[in-house]
């Protein structure tokens, strides 16, 4: 297991419960004007609340070791006989009064058991708060690629409405001169009311994702202007050997380390329970009837004749053979997420690349043609029109696949721990 990843997880935990208790009202952290990335994250790390509830788990789990490590405590035994009854008993004439103290000693080294499951679980806690820390942050990522593409798909909305409306300026140019009939207006009027209808629809699903992007540190109101990064900066992907070799180190998987452990411990203290525990007790006793004093000394042991825990040793047996299967089964997951992860990693930016050296210039470039062809009268409408479709398409198709080339960077990120930096 990985302990400096362990520990460095804990000392997250900490800092973040300090910051929770020093923050304020919700909106505190909202008012950004060009939120970055790196602020996201900063954001999201400070005020998420399933971080904030994941930190708890941790600092439970820290104060059940700690009191794993206490020994049992000792009883103090009060009793007072031989009162109250009759002839020479009346009164309290004959009364025996003894003070006893009683303490229970743990065999079988028991209490170091304890301590050994209790520690590990509390380094599984650990392992909890870093899985959610970097799906927290992945999330994050997602919601702020989401955020730049919808902005990029409003920008372009936006500019094919004033194409379309100087097309239709143009169309009616041409048909007040009577080089063509009143239909191509007619057909520019309806491209253009298309146009604004996208651009509309894409300012709504932009404030949609301004508002899943507050959530990510626990907003409700994006309050920020904008998010500021580059979707087109899309960089070299590593082979799969060098992120492979980082995935041990993946919460999902340096886990199971301790959860294996964790299964022996807990065997060990089943067993470690089969021996029974002895209570010592020593004290002393007074005799009214005569002033007198004697010592009392005291000794039980439970005979292990109906209980040996054998059912909780079969149940330790199982869990532990069950968590060396899951283990690989873990292992399994991770590694076929993360090829699924870096194939489409790898995809998205072969596409992204042959979209912007091939296909976008050529689009733009029989859009210009036709449109100026269109202004001289040498192409109808209709070639405007499918040239214009073309480059919409094209360009539309082009953010989508860095979106999906910087969201399947985050799952590399999220899942080996190698930081892609890709948006700037």
């Amino acid at each position: 297991m990985n302990q400096s990843l362990h520990y460095k997880s804990i000392g997250l935990c900490v800092l973040f419960m300090l910051t929770i208790a020093g923050a304020g009202q919700q909106g505190y952290a909202q008012n950004e004007g060009l939120l970055t990335l790196r602020r996201t994250l900063e954001l999201t790390m400070m005020h998420n609340p399933e971080l904030a509830g994941s930190s708890c788990g941790v600092r439970a789990a820290e104060g059940n070791a700690r009191q794993a490590a206490v020994l049992p405590n000792p009883t103090l035994e009060l009793s007072a006989e031989e009162f109250g009854g009759s002839e020479t008993r009346n009164g309290y004439n004959a009364v025996q009064t003894t003070a006893q103290l009683s303490q229970t000693f743990e065999l079988g080294r028991k209490r170091g058991k304890r301590q050994d499951v209790a520690q590990t679980q509390a380094r599984l806690a650990g392992w909890e708060y870093e899985a959610k820390r970097r799906v927290v942050l992945t999330s994050a990522k997602k919601a702020f690629v989401d955020v730049l593409l919808a902005q990029g798909q409003l920008k372009l909305a936006e500019s094919l409405f004033l194409v379309a409306e100087d097309v239709r300026q143009v169309a009616a140019a041409r048909v007040k001169a009577g080089k063509v009939p009143p239909l191509e207006e007619t057909k520019a009027c309806v491209e253009v009311a298309s146009t604004r209808i996208s651009r509309d629809r894409a300012r709504g699903e932009l404030n949609t994702a301004r508002q899943r992007l507050a959530a990510s540190w626990g907003g409700t109101l994006p309050v920020f202007k904008e998010a500021g990064g580059e979707l087109d900066a899309v960089r070299d992907v590593p082979s799969i050997e060098t992120v492979s070799a980082s995935l041990d180190n993946a919460p999902e998987v340096a886990r199971w380390d301790d959860e294996v452990a964790l299964g022996r411990e807990s065997l060990a203290l089943a067993k470690a329970e089969r021996v029974p525990d002895i209570d010592v007790s020593i004290g002393i006793r007074r005799f009214e009837d005569d002033g007198s004093q004697a010592g009392v000394a005291g000794l039980s042991i439970p005979l292990p004749l109906f209980n040996r825990n054998t059912g909780g040793i079969l149940a330790a047996q199982q869990q532990a053979t069950r968590a060396e299967y899951e283990q690989r089964a873990a292992s399994l997951r991770a590694t076929t997420e993360l090829v699924d992860a870096h194939s489409r990693l790898s995809m998205a930016r072969a596409e992204a690349l042959t979209a912007r050296e091939a296909l976008l210039p050529g689009a733009q470039q029989a859009f210009d043609a036709a449109r100026i062809g269109y202004r001289e009268g040498k192409f109808g409408y209709l070639e405007v029109l499918d040239t214009q479709r073309t480059l919409s398409e094209a360009k539309s198709r082009y953010l989508d696949v860095l979106a999906a080339y910087h969201k399947a960077a985050a799952d590399v990120e999220r899942l080996t721990g190698i930081p892609l930096i890709t948006i700037q």
